[in-house]
């Protein structure tokens, strides 16, 4: 069974209004609120797909009880970790020609509760893969991914990381059985621009020297991505625009609608590029992940080739 962990997790406020004005009101004309964090976004497009998941975190306040409350309400397990203080919200606005993002903190963690979770990790049944994704709260000790990955590992689990800080290249030592940074975590983490498909199989190659057994690079507006399993690269591109309500949850819904294809079947390449495509575009038309209605007719509008390695 899939297992995801959120160790930030977030109440996300999507918010449309007109244009922002400088130390002016302005009111909006719709507002949502949704249960987030990249790890939790994961098992909800896993569900989405009929796939169970146990979605792991760490959780404070209402708005944490709101979170686990929605998440259970979605038909996804819950294990959460209770701590003090209250889980962050995130606010994201759209004028209709900009998209803003605020993102706060989160509630600090704690020794004795990255413990709590150690101990969730060593006893979880039916743990094959664990999804970790996002930022680490305020206060958590140095190696809190590093000892996440122990656990996991000591357990036989496969170990699937979607971080955006420089902690990924460390985590890589580990051999994650995939990672999936965009374009810009390529560029800060490896020192890539990613312009062209030379400079992709550069960057790929770095990542499996530095210990990273599969690479999923998405290419973000382009409507691109790269998969490399360190012997063969696929390129895949969407031949359609898409007009973007908010890309928050885009990202994640791809890495889940690839693992729903390709985890149980690695030659499956083609097929899982063109699914996790076609998500993240219908994701993007929607506020929250939408109800992937463009899915399977987005699918056969993806072109998927091989490139030459270097």
């Amino acid at each position: 069974m899939f297992y995801t962990l959120t160790a930030n997790p977030a109440v996300d406020m999507t918010v449309s209004c007109q244009t922002l004005v400088p130390d002016e009101n302005i009111r909006s004309s719709t507002a949502s609120y949704t249960p987030n964090g990249k790890g939790l976004d994961v098992s909800f497009a896993l569900k989405k797909f009929g796939v169970d998941s146990v979605a792991l975190g760490f959780f404070a306040g209402f708005t944490g009880r709101f979170i686990v409350d929605e998440t259970m309400n979605m038909g996804c397990l819950c294990r959460p970790v209770w701590t003090d203080g209250i889980t962050r919200i995130n606010s994201y606005l759209n004028d209709g020609e900009h998209e803003y993002g605020v993102l706060n903190p989160g509630a600090p963690l704690t020794p004795q509760a990255q413990q709590e979770l150690y101990d969730i990790l060593d006893t979880a049944g039916n743990l094959d893969c664990l999804v970790v994704s996002g930022s680490v709260p305020p206060k958590a000790s140095p190696d809190f991914l590093d000892k996440v990955m122990d656990h996991a590992h000591a357990r036989g689990s496969d170990v699937v990381l979607d971080l955006s800080s420089s902690k990924l290249k460390t985590l890589a030592s580990k051999k994650p059985l995939l990672i999936k940074p965009n374009h810009h975590e390529m560029r800060e983490i490896f020192g890539v621009t990613i312009d062209t498909d030379d400079d992709a199989r550069r960057a790929l190659a770095m990542a499996h020297e530095v210990g990273v057994q599969n690479v999923l690079l998405t290419m973000g507006s382009r409507g691109s991505a790269y998969f490399s399993n360190g012997e063969d690269i696929w390129y895949a591109k969407r031949q359609f625009n898409i007009k973007l309500v908010s890309s928050v949850c885009a990202g994640d819904c791809t890495l889940a609608a690839f693992l729903t294809m390709w985890y149980n079947d690695r030659d499956n390449v083609e097929s899982a590029l063109k699914l996790a495509l076609a998500t993240g575009a219908n994701v993007a038309e929607s506020v929250g992940l939408g109800d992937f209605s463009h899915v399977d007719e987005y699918s056969k509008r993806i072109e998927v080739r091989k490139l030459p390695r270097l």
